[in-house]
């Protein structure tokens, strides 16, 4: 859908360590990695997939302004 970008680690570090979180990143990788590859190769899924998003974001902001 668009470039690549890079995010800064800080704050997605909840761990004491960083090898806590790497270990971490590795586990969802592992466990989404079929999903992500479906979500390239199946139009349907990612159609599907990417209405979702729209919908929770929505929500989200429903819900943020709220608050």
């Amino acid at each position: 859908m668009g470039n690549e970008i890079s995010y800064p680690l800080k704050p997605f570090l909840v761990e004491a360590e960083k090898e806590a979180f790497w270990d971490r990143c590795l586990e969802i990788i592992n466990r989404m990695s079929g999903k992500m590859l479906q979500i390239n190769t199946d139009p349907h899924f990612f159609t599907q997939v990417f209405a979702d998003l729209k919908n929770e974001t929505r929500s989200s902001t429903v819900v943020w302004l709220l608050n």
